[in-house]
């Protein structure tokens, strides 16, 4: 972008979060999205991880679903041990929503793996059949973000809460 006009930039940022968007749509597994769905609305308690530059995901979700149904939890912490203590409780009876993408973050990781096994219901919301975060995941939702400068886009993976949060509703 280094010799382009601010108005080459918009197009072309904008341009590439609807190419984004239209590969999240072409690329998404329906069946998963029906059970993200299911498992949400089955689940006791629900725990959401994003942290970093997933953070305003999680929390946009957070407002959403605790809007939607109670027992929503958002786990904040640059602790990986406070993370824990705030799924002590954590069973077969709950879930969680794990938000990552590249540069992966190893604590929503380990949270993850920590719900996975203690039997909790497992959803990620990532990038590629190849993160590291569909390890302990039985349901993975895949949104297309890519670094276009300086600034991952989120245009996708924003979308594709925004219909989870939809279809929760209806």
């Amino acid at each position: 972008y280094g010799r382009s006009s601010q108005s080459e930039i918009l197009t072309s940022v904008l341009s590439a979060d609807i190419e984004k968007i239209q590969d999240t749509i072409d690329n998404l597994d329906p069946a998963a999205f029906e059970s993200a769905v299911a498992t949400i609305l089955e689940a006791e308690t629900i725990y959401i991880m994003g942290l970093r530059s997933n953070e305003p995901l999680a929390a946009f979700l957070h407002f959403y679903l605790n809007m939607i149904r109670g027992n929503i939890v958002q786990l904040k912490t640059t602790s990986l041990s406070e993370v824990f203590e705030q799924m002590l409780r954590i069973g077969k009876e709950d879930a969680i929503i794990g938000i990552s993408f590249p540069r992966y973050s190893m604590r929503t990781l380990k949270a993850m793996e920590f719900a996975n096994d203690r039997n909790a219901r497992v959803i990620t919301i990532t990038d590629s059949v190849h993160s590291p975060m569909n390890l302990y995941s039985s349901c993975n939702l895949l949104a297309r973000s890519n670094m276009v400068s300086i600034v991952d886009s989120l245009a996708a993976p924003l979308s594709l809460i925004n219909a989870l949060v939809v279809a929760l509703c209806l």
